[in-house]
């Protein structure tokens, strides 16, 4: 992910995507423990010398996540470090890997796919589209709008209250549908927004390839 200060895409039009290949160096992996502890109940009371004490209990859990680590070498004096947490993507030094970015403005984007042309495998999580995108619409509103309706019905039309909360609810919740239809279907464009400019990626690799078979031939 890159600056924090980059508008999210709001229309079809704004979805700009372009690709990076490189030649993988340095290869890590490791994994991460992250521990978490939670501690509930404990107390009791004592009068008199009577009474009982009990003691808290504590809950440990633990998450894992697997690490993967890399230079992407483009040219000389031109490479960057990749990180990716959750596993999903495997590569060793040498192969040849594209970056396929998408963003709000042309030549600019969030890393939104990998893909290793030496294995032929893609990674591109769905979660990674939150980027470019902003987060999907809440439906807090939807839970929100009959309580505040109720009140004010309450308040101003004691009789009609219930309808209020009512229309509120039944408002909130096609404003919410709208927002969250317009959303998926952006994803959607940015999905086939990504599969064009990896098929783009992919053919360049294929003449690169086809013309270093023709030098050696």
């Amino acid at each position: 992910m890159m600056s924090n200060n980059e508008q999210p895409i709001r229309r079809a039009e704004d979805i700009h995507g372009f690709f990076r290949t490189g030649i993988v160096r340095g290869v890590g992996n490791w994994s991460e423990t992250h521990v978490r502890s939670s501690t509930s109940g404990g107390g009791g009371y004592v009068h008199n010398g009577m009474g009982h004490i009990s003691a808290p209990r504590v809950s440990v859990s633990s998450t894992t996540t697997e690490v993967t680590r890399f230079f992407m070498e483009y040219g000389e004096d031109d490479e960057e470090e990749v990180t990716i947490k959750g596993g999903g993507f495997a590569a060793r030094e040498g192969q040849r890997v594209t970056v396929v970015r998408i963003g709000s403005r042309p030549g600019w984007g969030y890393d939104v796919a990998y893909h290793n042309h030496n294995t032929g495998k893609t990674y591109a999580p769905d979660g990674w589209l939150v980027w470019p995108l902003g987060k999907s619409p809440s439906a807090a509103l939807v839970l929100i709008a009959p309580i505040v309706g109720a009140i004010a019905g309450a308040l101003l039309l004691p009789s009609l209250w219930w309808f209020l909360g009512l229309a509120g609810f039944g408002w909130a919740f096609y404003a919410w549908r709208q927002k969250a239809g317009e959303y998926r279907t952006l994803k959607e464009a940015v999905r086939q927004r990504i599969g064009e400019v990896l098929a783009d990626a992919k053919a360049e690799h294929g003449r690169v390839r086809a013309g270093r078979e023709g030098e050696a031939a």
